[in-house]
């Protein structure tokens, strides 16, 4: 069978599984038993929920409770649940029905996650269209009162989706999906026109593979599974591309141990440990539909490491039987690579077990400052070695209070790496005479760091300057590697480079900061970090101030903070200077 059929019979099953009628969902014998784990998780998931649902009741937001009656629905319907056509399910089902009906609003949103939200409303129904999905084709006669219900809620509220807007740009792909879920069980032809209108936008995506956002946290939640569900649901195969592409780039965003790299998030994820359970529905379907045998070794690492979290995915596997086949073999991930994200300007870097990140594409230099929906992470260097983790490489110059070094690109010539930013900072002269108000009150305007009534725009102005590069390469393909730093320009500024390790570990060859327990120095000679038999040489070292690095003033006058969190140690110079640092 060749690959273009396989996609379309697979495909068509996936379809077929959406007839209604009373069914009975009996495992379709997977020879990898995945569905029986799954459907156990489920019930220890289920067994927690009951202890506490009336608490649930009165205190959770709507995406807990639609998520609530997902998951017991899911188990009332699968005849290997512990639970199946269970009494004890009904009246906690319609209890919490009941509770969303009385807290919706007369135009069908919720005030749950934002006040009359169109996004946050659709979040809750892809999860209500599965439930609901899965009692009509249960069938059973003890849940007529919920379906009933639980379909008043849902086309209520699918009618904000209809005509409500977003905020962000993942927010789009969860409304079309709610909207094709819901048009499988009650169709309708202005949800299919309300999707064609996002859709027509274009589903944003660089030659990677990387969402606008840039975010394994919406690509794994929304972007992935709601493109997934408006391809199976409309029968629309060429939405499974963006898909695919997303999920070929997130490979090289891969840690040994399962993380997602979020250095370059535009998003709350950024910075943050991500694992990559979050994406197994996506890639256990598409590793079955394609036949890809690196998208099957994905999904079975995440079968081994995270069953505990997978029972939310048994309405799913209900309802869509390719999930249920058995994943391809026979393949293996790439563990020795130099992988250039050229959208993203990051370079993800792996020999072994050993990994490293260079990363220079904040949108700092679009001159908005720190705003969701932007990257700035300072970050531009991390390194591990198995179980010993570099977080992060920062550098502060103490530049008119302008805060960390962040480059404006990435540039890469094979193993060589060049990060680069100038700034500059000015005093203004007086304003021309044109420009002068008697009473001496001029608008409010910003200079690049602060704001005042002094008309800064029309004044001339005198600059000081500062260039900073790092030049970063690896040694030999060996995962060692040389940060060559320089400063010109702007003579006598101190500039701060902070080396953070995740905490679990111990440091080695350093000295300790005053008023900060987790502040060290790497005054001389060579640094070590080790956890267990994982160590990570850094040197040499440099102490020519004592100051922390600090953030720029829009942080500091809202009394807020960009800290790395776990072991910092810091290497301190003045410019001008070049100075390498070797990273083992």
């Amino acid at each position: 069978m060749d690959r273009r059929t396989f996609i379309r019979n697979s495909f068509g099953a996936s379809l077929g599984t959406l007839a209604l009628g009373h069914q009975s969902f009996a495992s379709s014998g997977n020879r990898d038993n995945i569905l029986t784990l799954i459907s156990r998780s489920n019930d220890q998931n289920v067994e927690r929920l009951l202890q506490n649902y009336r608490r649930l009741t009165a205190s959770s937001g709507g995406r807990v409770l639609s998520g609530f009656l997902l998951s017991v629905s899911a188990a009332y319907c699968f005849e290997e649940s512990s639970y199946y056509n269970s009494s004890e399910l009904v009246a906690p089902m319609l209890e919490v029905t009941m509770e969303l009906k009385n807290r919706q609003n007369p135009n069908g949103t919720f005030d749950f996650g934002n006040l009359q939200s169109p996004p946050d409303s659709g979040f809750m129904v892809e999860q209500f269209f599965r439930a609901q999905t899965l009692l009509i084709k249960d069938g059973s006669t003890h849940t007529a009162e919920l379906r009933k219900g639980l379909k008043e809620v849902m086309l209520n509220a699918t009618e904000a989706l209809v005509t409500g807007g977003v905020h962000t740009p993942n927010h789009r792909w969860a409304i079309c999906a709610a909207l094709a879920g819901v048009h499988s069980i009650y169709p309708d032809d202005r949800y299919v026109s309300r999707i064609d209108d996002w859709l027509g936008e274009g589903i944003g995506q660089d030659s990677d593979g990387q969402h606008p956002e840039r975010s394994p946290n919406y690509d794994s939640a929304v972007n992935n599974p709601s493109l997934l569900d408006v391809s199976i649901y409309l029968n629309r195969p060429k939405l499974l591309e963006p898909i695919r592409k997303n999920l070929e780039m997130t490979i090289y965003l891969l840690e040994p141990n399962g993380e997602v790299d979020t250095i370059a998030s535009r998003r709350q994820d950024a910075g943050r440990v991500f694992m990559v359970h979050r994406y197994y529905l996506p890639f256990r379907f598409m590793a079955i539909l394609d036949n890809n045998t690196r998208f099957a070794e994905v999904a079975r690492f995440i079968e081994s490491n995270a069953m505990p979290q997978l029972g939310s995915h048994l309405a799913d596997f209900l309802l869509h039987d390719t999930l249920q086949n058995e994943l391809p073999v026979n393949s293996s991930l790439p563990v020795n690579y130099t992988k250039h994200l050229a959208g993203s300007h990051l370079v993800r870097i792996r020999r072994g077990n050993i990994t490293a990140a260079i990363f220079g594409g904040t949108d700092w230099h679009l001159g908005h400052g720190v705003w969701s929906g932007l990257s700035h992470n300072p970050t531009f260097f991390k390194l591990r070695k198995g179980d010993a983790i570099l977080e992060s490489i920062r550098m502060a110059p103490a530049f008119f209070s302008t805060g960390y070094f962040r480059s404006n690109g990435l540039e890469v010539n094979g193993n060589r790496f060049h990060l680069t930013e100038q700034r500059q900072t000015p005093y203004h002269q007086p304003l021309p005479q044109q420009c002068r108000k008697e009473d001496g009150l001029y608008k409010m305007s910003p200079d690049g760091r602060f704001f005042s009534m002094m008309d800064f725009e029309n004044r001339p102005k005198d600059y000081i300057t500062l260039k900073t590069d790092v030049h970063i390469r690896e040694l030999n393909n060996s995962g060692a590697f040389e940060l060559e730093f320089s400063s010109e320009q702007a003579p006598n500024v101190a500039y701060t480079i902070e080396l953070c390790f995740r905490k679990g570990g111990e440091l080695s060859g350093v000295i300790p900061q005053d008023n900060d327990p987790d502040g060290y120095f790497l005054k001389e000679g060579t640094g070590r970090y080790r956890v267990g038999d994982d160590v990570i040489e850094f040197g040499p070292g440099k102490m020519e101030h004592s100051r922390p690095p600090r953030p720029n003033e829009q942080y500091s006058v809202h009394n807020g903070t960009i800290r790395a969190e776990g072991y910092r140690v810091l290497i301190t110079l003045f410019s001008p200077f070049q100075y390498t640092l070797r990273i083992t």
